[in-house]
């Protein structure tokens, strides 16, 4: 597989070193956009899909499934797009490692190690000290792991045991610790877990040889918080709250980590029964975006100076439950996976203002759970 580049080169190059990505891209897949699919598609095709669209203007795709491995949940990749980590989102499951060959030989499985915990529901990746961060949803505990480029192999570090619940008065899913996202600050300084089940996102920082574990900030109850992200290029992080429904806002303390909450608002326009999935920022961190599922709907923020955000758009998702979205690299399109109607729906996105328009092109793909732009280096 070769390199995905759509337009002008410096405009994909300003993109990618924003993302801290640096490519060089042969010309053969210049009109071409390339992705990689997390799908659950029981029985027989549960797995990884690799989509390339030659045209958006004109509908021109391929999708086919290149990695056979049951339900991945989460994906993450490497900078050179060359070694994919997946969780597979079952009892006793773990870490799984691919490497990309060529587009002949295409995926190969390099290492696993299992027997990390129960449905693992998040994995991410830091390039520069080799670590893997797990968050396993239903054990309570997540994991780093040690991931060796030179023989690829994957070591345990340690485990963080997390404690305590919200109480099922508050919601049944809070009945325990239920840890959903685990990752660094774009400056892979602080190392963050954000935990559904006791409405907390917590910090470990490594001091002396030992992993400190603290409480970074702290939900209101019945939150349910699922998933972070972070401003690329300023300190603010921004917090997706499954249960509620809700957008915190949070200004990151850059020596000690902590996170300082100021402000809170809606991701909805209706008063149906929804759950918030995915959240993702564009490149210059002027615009947020978050997946309801129920509502159906993408909620697209825009950013202040102070990092505070303002709702500027809800569009629906033309198909039911948004668990997934991502941006293509020039990120004038985005890409929205619906996990039970079977849809990936295309929306026109405008660089300037934010805002989406939704297209007629859509792309049958059973239960998708996650969604990426890939590249090779």
């Amino acid at each position: 597989m070769q390199s995905t580049v759509r337009t002008h080169k410096s405009i994909l190059t300003r993109l990618l070193t924003a993302a801290g990505i640096v490519l060089s891209l042969p010309n053969v897949y210049a009109q071409s956009a390339q992705f990689i699919i997390g799908a659950d598609a029981k029985p027989d095709k549960s797995g990884v899909y690799h989509l390339q669209i030659d045209s958006f203007e004109k509908q021109q795709y391929s999708l086919k499934r290149v990695i056979d491995t049951q339900d991945p949940s989460y994906i993450t990749l490497s900078e050179d797009g060359r070694t994919l980590f997946a969780v597979n989102e079952e009892a006793n499951s773990g870490a799984f490692v691919f490497n990309y060959q060529n587009q002949q030989n295409g995926w190969q499985a390099v290492t696993s190690l299992t027997g990390l915990g129960d449905y693992p529901c998040h994995i991410s990746y830091n390039e520069q000290s080799g670590l893997v961060s797990i968050a396993n949803y239903v054990s309570p505990h997540t994991l780093l792991l040690d991931y060796n480029a030179d023989n690829r192999k994957l070591t345990e570090v340690t485990r963080f045991k997390h404690s305590g619940n919200s109480g099922k008065s508050v919601h049944q899913r809070q009945e325990a610790p239920h840890p959903h996202w685990m990752g660094w600050s774009p400056d892979g300084k602080f190392l963050y877990a954000v935990d559904l089940g006791i409405d907390e996102v917590k910090q470990y920082q490594q001091q002396d040889g030992e992993w400190l574990v603290s409480t970074a900030a702290k939900l209101q109850a019945g939150d349910g918080p699922r998933h972070l992200a972070f401003h690329p290029t300023r300190n603010f992080a921004y917090l997706l709250n499954e249960l509620s429904n809700t957008l915190v806002v949070y200004q990151q303390d850059l020596k000690s980590g902590a996170l300082k909450q100021i402000q809170r608002v809606g991701t909805l326009q209706s008063d149906k029964p929804t759950s918030s999935a995915a959240i993702r920022l564009s490149s210059d961190g002027r615009f947020v975006y978050v997946s309801n599922r129920g509502e159906n709907s993408i909620a697209v923020f825009k950013t202040q100076p102070n990092g505070k955000v303002e709702m500027i758009q809800s569009i629906s998702t033309a198909g039911d439950w948004p668990r997934d979205f991502n941006f293509n690299l020039e990120e004038n399109y985005l890409l929205v996976a619906n996990l039970r109607s079977g849809n990936i729906e295309v929306f026109e996105r405008n660089t300037k203002t934010g805002l989406l328009v939704h297209t007629d092109f859509s792309i049958p793909l059973a239960t998708a759970k996650f969604i990426q732009p890939w590249v090779i280096k």
